[in-house]
């Protein structure tokens, strides 16, 4: 396994990201929430994971202010959409990759969402949406039109769940619903569910690998 450190840049951006290489044809891009991290038990462990099954993974790096959520979701999208397009571009252009998945959690589903699985370029790629922004209505409306394999995962005590994510369920796209889980998926003071939590989704993802 070698690990790479890396920065991309245009003339109004720079980036930096952590390219993990395990030698596969298989590829995760993550992209992290507003401040949960890859350090944090959901984006480690999930990370861990990917590595088990010989599946490069790359960290994108992004910080943003709180006042960024004020505005509409398209406007997110392509705030982030532009660091992020600096990095796919790099990563893609110097390695060939036979099968691409995403993850993201949180502010990280909304420019999976809303560009990403829109790109037909990503149109057969699995989609992992951890603690993804239910409550807007342009997300929502989005996953209600997306044919994307992947797995869906929110608390029922999550701010941005939705009672109506079952209609998301399709023939492709699992939904997980933890009962009594927040929006970093914990328990509150339950350490044993939110473990149980943290294994329901890994175990999630894996039938998928």
């Amino acid at each position: 396994m070698h690990v790479d450190q890396k920065s991309v840049s245009n003339q109004t951006n720079k980036i930096t990201y952590t390219h993990i290489k395990t030698g596969g044809p298989r590829i995760c891009f993550m992209f992290s929430g507003l401040g949960y991290t890859y350090e944090k038990p959901l984006l480690y462990y999930v990370t861990m994971l990917m590595l088990k099954h010989g599946i490069d993974v790359v960290q994108i790096h992004y910080t943003y202010s709180k006042e960024l959520m004020t505005k509409s979701t398209d406007e997110i999208a392509d705030v982030i959409m532009k660091d992020i397009d600096l990095v796919l571009q790099d990563v893609l252009s110097h390695n060939d990759y036979k099968n691409i998945m995403f993850a993201g959690k949180s502010l990280g589903t909304i420019p999976l969402i809303q560009r990403v699985m829109k790109d037909e370029v990503y149109k057969d790629a699995v989609m992992l949406l951890l603690t993804p922004l239910l409550t807007r209505s342009e997300l929502f409306e989005s996953l209600l039109e997306s044919t994307h394999k992947g797995l869906l995962v929110i608390g029922s005590r999550d701010y941005y769940y939705a009672e109506e994510v079952y209609r998301l369920k399709t023939n492709k796209m699992n939904i997980e619903v933890i009962e009594n889980a927040d929006h970093s998926l914990d328990v509150l003071y339950s350490p044993v569910e939110s473990l149980k939590a943290l294994e329901t989704v890994l175990n999630g993802i894996e039938k998928l690998l």
